[in-house]
């Protein structure tokens, strides 16, 4: 059952006499145009998440028209309300075909009205992100943070965060230093999290986060003693959580365990909303063996385990890998733990359970206790293929869209995150596509084949090239605000042929 989308604006109710009921349509002369979405230089680029819809008045008196938008992708229609004849209508997918048709309602039950003589199409923009620096290349783009090296996650902060930290953004990374390798934490050098300026620039803060005890070195076998889930720290996500969670931030991350397992796993701060101390013993750094292990003062929570595991074990799986969580964010980045939270997660399989594709992307939902891997018949774990790095962006209710990138490496082959072809996309889903409208589940979400091609630019506004699109890894994109008019990337940036390793940077949607 697909969801109708209804926005209401309201007119007085004008006098219809009987014999117009009679009408059936007028030259509406029904127009769909994507309006200028921003500017890159001297370059105007459409709006990637909004139309223009314009039309000329019947001669009768018109109570409102029922204009009704359908998506040429998945065919789902939306309709809206609007008394004028001109509507820009927002929060649309980006290169998306959408074909309008129009109802004029003589009366306020629209018991009389008139169609439009003919429908009228439109497209959305694809989405072009533009690099922060100077130049042409990722050796001249601005580092967000001095030792950045790979998997940046920023937390926004409200007022609901108290005085010191509402209005900033709260960086998680990992860093170049081999002593300081895991999760650390970044603040704002200045200003506030409405400000391009601001968002580019963080102060590393030591003797916080997590440390990675153990971890994979290439052309090196894995060694690590002792027996913990924990000590190959790597890619994370921190959720601020709202005071029937217990507050504070929780920290979600990857992590090779002694046993040479990956799973997803949390720690929650013993700090508050400053999300900096995640060690329930007297230091402020998880950074030990002993930590990680049991009895120590960081020992996660596993979420995600795999086969065999006895707690949060999912059959035919080998190792949950990069992952993602989506939850409702536009209005408040607190999660109040609501069932229906769903989770992208990189699978590896085993056993009876396979895929052709070297990255797949498997789908958990949170039922308000544990999170729940949505299986197939024979109980394995449900993935879209070919699917690297993925990362979710709310867009509204229960309306949400994923940036991956495209890796079509076959199972088998050999994966090189600085040399593989990988082009940046994106998909969309919405809650009332199949099932409970109110849950995102596994089938609302639209196919790989079905993704859209995200485009990035230069400082200078030339066009990054397929290679240089390749090299952006392991990004976060957020509406720091909560309004799609500000949209920021940060990513790993690594200049291919160099040998240089990557570092963070940063990107803006120019035409939202």
């Amino acid at each position: 059952m697909r969801s109708i989308c209804v926005v209401v604006i309201c007119l007085g109710v004008s006098a219809v006499s009987a014999s117009l009921a009679e009408a059936q349509t007028w030259a509406a002369g029904l127009t769909v145009v994507s309006p200028d979405g921003g500017r890159a230089g001297a370059t105007v680029y459409p709006s990637s998440g909004s139309l223009r819809v314009s039309w000329t008045a019947p001669a009768e008196a018109v109570h409102h028209y029922l204009l009704t938008l359908t998506d040429g992708v998945t065919g789902a229609p939306s309709v809206l309300e609007a008394t004028d004849t001109r509507v820009t209508v927002s929060g649309l997918k980006s290169g998306t075909a959408h074909t309008a048709m129009l109802k004029a309602c003589l009366d306020q039950a629209c018991a009389a009205s008139l169609d439009a003589d003919a429908p009228a199409s439109g497209r959305t923009a694809a989405e072009y992100w533009q690099v922060q620096g100077t130049g042409n290349s990722y050796s001249t783009a601005t580092k967000i943070v001095s030792d950045g090296n790979t998997y940046a996650f920023g937390v926004p902060y409200g007022a609901w965060a108290g005085a010191s930290l509402s209005g900033k953004v709260q960086l998680y990374y990992n860093p170049f230093g081999a002593s300081e390798k895991g999760i650390k934490i970044g603040e704002m050098t200045s200003g506030t999290l409405d400000s391009v300026a601001s968002l580019a620039s963080y102060r590393p803060v030591s003797g916080f986060g997590l440390l990675q005890i153990c971890g994979f070195r290439a052309g090196e076998p894995f060694s690590c003693p002792g027996d913990s889930v924990a000590v190959g720290v790597t890619t994370t996500q921190a959720i601020p959580l709202d005071a029937s969670m217990g507050g504070g931030i929780r920290l979600f991350f990857e992590a090779q365990g002694t046993d040479q397992r990956t799973r997803v796993m949390y720690l929650d701060s013993r700090d508050g909303y400053v999300g900096r101390d995640f060690n329930a013993g007297d230091r402020t750094i998880c950074g030990t063996l002993a930590d990680y292990s049991a009895g120590g003062g960081c020992v996660p929570t596993v979420v995600v385990g795999v086969q065999g595991d006895a707690i949060a074990g999912n059959q035919g799986l080998s190792n949950a890998r990069q992952f993602k969580i989506g939850y409702p964010t536009r209005t408040d980045w607190r999660w109040n733990g609501a069932p229906g939270t769903f989770m992208l997660v990189t699978a590896e399989f085993e056993g009876a359970c396979s895929s052709d594709s070297f990255f797949n992307t498997s789908y958990a939902v949170w039922d308000g206790v544990r999170w729940v891997m949505q299986t197939d018949a024979a109980g394995c774990p449900r993935f879209m293929t070919e699917m690297q790095a993925p990362m979710v962006v709310h867009m509204g209710g229960t309306r949400y869209k994923t940036y991956f990138s495209h890796n079509p490496i076959r199972r088998g082959g050999m994966s090189n995150p600085l040399t593989d072809l990988k082009p940046l996309k994106v998909i969309y889903a919405d809650g009332g596509t199949a099932g409970d409208p109110a849950t995102v589940d596994f089938e609302d979400w639209e196919t790989v084949a079905q993704a859209r091609d995200v485009h990035v630019l230069w400082p200078d506004g030339s066009e990054v090239n397929a290679q240089n699109e390749s090299a952006l890894d392991d990004y976060m994109m957020f509406m720091p605000t909560g309004n799609p008019a500000l949209q920021v990337m940060y990513s790993n940036m690594s200049t291919p042929g160099t040998g240089l390793a990557p570092v963070i940077g940063m990107a803006v949607l120019v035409n939202p």
